[in-house]
């Protein structure tokens, strides 16, 4: 989740949750200072250096940008 801030407020927010679990959140941030910019464009990335040892892989799975929280999938069938 991004939650671009009130311009010149502190009260923006960067959250991740991997299967309904908040894993990473990052409250109080100021992401911008005009009311004209907005949120725009999403990225997933991740980076792997380059590892003699072992083979890197990375997977990305039911991956979900939205403009409010959805929850978790339900997997049951």
């Amino acid at each position: 989740m991004v939650k671009a801030n009130i311009p010149g407020k502190r009260d923006g927010r960067i959250a991740l949750w991997v299967d309904g679990t908040l894993i990473a959140d990052f409250p109080n941030l100021r992401l911008r200072d005009v009311d004209g910019l907005e949120i725009d464009r999403f990225g997933l990335d991740l980076y792997i250096a380059n590892n003699m040892k072992c083979v890197n892989r990375k997977w990305h799975d039911d991956v979900v940008v939205a403009t409010s929280y959805i929850g978790p999938m339900n997997n049951s069938k």
